[in-house]
């Protein structure tokens, strides 16, 4: 059985994402994030955006598609948006804990619980960091630990390369830098 990430899982990842861009705050974000074609700036914000709506899903239950986006406050700066990751994760988090694990709600690839959800947001936020952090050429290695227990929820037939890091991008669809 694949091993299920908890809520604290997700606030782990978004403290670890905090302080990885902490360092690039004021560097220029309008810069294409990596293999993406977006910016940093819309790769931070859809990353975050991602949780707040996973979120809305779960603790609504809603089966259905929500046609509403969350987007950057057009006057936020880099370092307020810095600062949103960890309350939106912990958000996330707080739902999660007290979803009952047989709750579905919507995801476009079919109705999902807390632990998928908490995968989801997971892999958002680590993989787009790596994103928006390529794109600033800085280097970027959340901890294996969390990455492991990652790659193994949400790609569990994903190769062992030995790094669960390395495996994590290569499930993703990422070039190892």
């Amino acid at each position: 059985m694949p091993e299920t990430l908890m809520p604290a899982d997700v606030v782990e990842a978004a403290a670890v994402v905090e302080a990885a861009l902490r360092p690039v705050v004021g560097r220029d974000w309008s810069v294409r994030a990596g293999p993406l074609d977006w910016d940093v700036e819309q790769t931070v914000t859809h990353m975050i955006g991602a949780a707040a709506k996973y979120t809305l899903y779960l603790a609504s239950r809603c089966e259905h598609f929500i046609g509403l986006s969350v987007m950057r406050w057009p006057d936020a700066t880099n370092e307020e948006v810095i600062n949103s990751v960890v309350p939106v994760a912990a958000g996330l988090a707080a739902v999660a804990a007290v979803t009952p694990p047989v709750v579905r709600a919507y995801h476009v690839t079919g109705p999902s619980s807390a632990a998928d959800y908490i995968g989801r947001a997971c892999v958002e936020l680590l993989v787009h960091t790596d994103d928006a952090l390529s794109g600033l050429d800085v280097a970027f290695a959340p901890p294996a630990d969390l990455c492991r227990r990652v790659l193994a929820q949400q790609f569990p037939d994903a190769p062992d390369l030995h790094n669960a890091w390395h495996g994590l991008l290569a499930a993703t669809g990422r070039p190892l830098r």
